[in-house]
């Protein structure tokens, strides 16, 4: 019934009690729920859009098998986290107290797919929205601070998502202010440099940029930044990437507090300024080179379609001819 193939079952109550009852037998043995969970999840992918409620039930009841047997469940922990992006709000609220419960009882590791918590951030609930808030609040007071391992993947992954740039910016910001020792922002500064290589798009680029301008800049972050200037220099081309660099600076001459540190910052912005100004140069080279190159395309083009027409005039010409010579003959036939 649960798995329902070919559709035998149309009865709802009947196929949501059916699941219940399979989810309780599975949390009484080890070995039959991990040999049910695959036709669980199966079920759970494949309920019905109207169906609300056995979506919201089974994603509670995977939950305490996941509290019961974390081992078997653990391999399907991506299939849980996407149930975050459902179209039901019931449903997405149910999955964010599930993994709640689970991350912080420690019965689920805290891995990549954090990122899809982060965009709960930004849902239309507000009572999710509190629930997310929530979550970071409590993992930021643990020893570890498992946020600032996580940031950089979330970084990354955010970006690649394809969010609205002010979404981005407000999950970003509210993150990063977890990140407060010394340690852990020069850390996270060399990190968030090393990956401008990394980026795809210079869109891309420009939210790493934001997040280190976000960040409690001090003379060894300066030092870093100024080490790894050839990572990100050719992306001040752009406006946000420059204005968050710009912004950096403006931190930078705060935190400088001898006139070494001030004269090594003043140092670092005229090689940003200089680095400006060269990659604005080459960005509108390389657009006025892409022109050119679209520009004898065309030509090209344009002249291969005139070569072609005049023999395609000659063949036709060719054929009237011979069809004339044929009526000649013909006619001649004719009058003999």
């Amino acid at each position: 019934i649960v798995g329902n193939d070919g559709g035998a079952f149309n009865s709802e109550i009947l196929i949501q009690a059916s699941t219940l009852a399979l989810c309780k037998f599975m949390s009484v043995s080890r070995s039959f729920c991990e040999k049910h969970l695959p036709l669980l999840f199966t079920a759970l992918a494949r309920a019905p859009a109207q169906d609300i409620t056995l979506r919201a039930n089974t994603v509670v009841a995977l939950g305490d098998l996941a509290f019961r047997f974390p081992n078997e469940v653990e391999p399907y922990t991506p299939r849980l986290y996407a149930c975050l992006r459902d179209s039901s709000t019931r449903v997405r609220r149910h999955t964010l107290m599930v993994l709640t419960h689970l991350i912080l009882n420690d019965m689920v590791k805290v891995k990549g797919q954090v990122c899809e918590i982060a965009l709960c951030l930004k849902d239309n609930d507000s009572g999710i929205q509190d629930m997310a808030r929530l979550l970071f609040f409590e993992l930021s007071k643990r020893s570890n601070n498992p946020i600032y391992n996580l940031l950089p993947d979330i970084v990354s992954q955010l970006s690649e998502v394809g969010i609205r740039r002010e979404d981005f910016r407000s999950i970003m910001s509210f993150l990063l202010s977890f990140i407060t020792k010394e340690r852990q922002t020069e850390t996270l500064c060399d990190k968030l440099c090393q990956r401008f290589p990394k980026a795809k798009t210079i869109s891309q680029k420009a939210d790493l940029a934001y997040c280190l301008a976000q960040l409690k800049i001090n003379e060894k972050c300066v030092k870093s930044l100024n080490d790894h200037y050839k990572l990100y220099s050719a992306s001040l081309f752009d406006e946000d990437v420059y204005k968050s660099f710009a912004t950096i600076v403006v931190k930078a001459k705060k935190a400088g507090k001898t006139p070494e540190s001030k004269q090594f910052v003043a140092d670092w912005e005229g090689r940003l300024e200089e680095a400006g100004q060269l990659a604005g140069e080459n960005e509108l080279a390389d657009q006025k080179a892409s022109k050119a190159k679209k520009r004898v395309a065309r030509r090209k083009q344009k002249t291969a379609s005139r070569k072609k027409a005049p023999a395609a005039a000659g063949s036709k010409r060719s054929t009237r001819t011979s069809r004339r010579g044929a009526g000649i003959e013909i006619d001649e036939n004719i009058a003999a």
